[in-house]
């Protein structure tokens, strides 16, 4: 072509060549682009697939940790209430009112895949923010004051264990022989004022343990539908109610039947419980001189005919004594107020 002076087609000849090359370049490198995207997203959902793993493993052990502290409210109230017989004869069976004060477990969260995320993953997508608020409040925020709490129950054992260790039967204890002076020390107001003590730092570190709960069910969920899955969800990773008209039992006016505590409800001769989205709540009124505001507070399922809240570990159960009474008792710090609700025939 420049032989013939065809010059301006040569360049546009030229030209064409250099645009070919320079199109391919450009889809070579959005392939790539494209590969790394997907290699990225790909790595993104394998690490929430872990963090739901992580989860749901910690969901399983949190129900534990409640069940216990169900179980220790029981036995504090009666330590409280002097129901506990500390005879010979009642030693094996009021065993666990004995070694109350001196047990701890750790509450280790499992963060495996929260770490990978936060360490390999450069640009989480803005559609992850929501998420991405939920996993710090529970792998940074509660997790600092849950493991903080779980110390202070801890330590409070030790020095209750380091406190029975100047006792002279203390190594007969641990044998599991009962002799009079142990008697006389654990029918103590000495021992009733550490068991309170004891329960109240425990108190602590089981709402802490509770909102771990009730927001990793959440993220769980949440995680769920970024990940599209199709899959149903564990049972456990639940608090809603499974018998929605066993539910409708648990909403009304409840009248105070038998009082131990004023804490719960501010001392209220009643209690209300109303039913939104399926979610059981209690309608609680606050009052002062310049100030009153109603609020309807989200109960969370736990087990059975147990739930909890999420500021507090407060334990409300509900029973149906029969057809035309249905019976609620609030329980915090080993004191029990019962009420009752009557239905109304037909």
């Amino acid at each position: 072509l420049i032989t013939n002076s065809r010059f301006s087609k040569y360049l546009l000849y030229a030209i064409g060549e250099i645009l070919l090359v320079v199109i391919g370049i450009l889809i070579a490198l959005q392939i790539d682009n494209w590969n790394e995207e997907k290699k990225e997203r790909q790595r993104l959902n394998d690490f929430l697939t872990e963090i739901q793993k992580d989860l749901s493993d910690d969901i399983l052990k949190a129900n534990d940790f409640i069940d216990d502290y169900i179980a220790k409210d029981s036995i504090l109230r009666n330590i409280r209430l002097d129901k506990v017989s500390y005879s010979i004869e009642k030693y094996i069976e009021n065993r666990q009112s004995l070694i109350l004060i001196y047990e701890s477990e750790n509450f280790r969260l499992q963060s495996k895949g929260y770490d990978g995320l936060v360490q390999n993953i450069d640009n989480i997508p803005k559609k992850y923010e929501n998420l991405m608020d939920m996993l710090n409040f529970i792998y940074v925020t509660n997790r600092y004051d849950l493991e903080s709490m779980n110390k202070r129950v801890e330590a409070n054992a030790y020095n209750n264990v380091d406190h029975l260790k100047s006792k002279v039967w203390f190594m007969v204890f641990w044998d599991w022989r009962l002799n009079d002076d142990m008697i006389t020390y654990f029918e103590s107001d000495s021992f009733k004022i550490e068991a309170v003590h004891y329960s109240n730092n425990l108190y602590g570190f089981i709402t802490h343990i509770v909102q771990f709960k009730i927001t990793a069910i959440e993220t769980y969920k949440e995680i769920a539908v970024l990940k599209s899955d199709k899959v149903s969800l564990p049972k456990h990773v639940s608090y809603t109610y499974p018998e929605p008209e066993t539910l409708s039992h648990f909403a009304g006016i409840f009248q105070i039947v038998h009082r131990e505590s004023s804490e719960l409800g501010g001392g209220e001769n009643q209690e209300e419980f109303l039913i939104e989205d399926d979610q059981l709540k209690w309608h609680y009124r606050y009052e002062d001189i310049n100030y009153q505001q109603d609020f309807n507070i989200p109960l969370y399922w736990h087990k059975n005919n147990i739930f909890l809240g999420f500021q507090v570990p407060s334990i409300w159960e509900f029973n149906r004594e029969n057809e035309s009474k249905v019976i609620f008792t609030g329980r915090t710090h080993g004191s029990w107020d019962r009420y009752e609700k009557v239905i109304p025939k037909g």
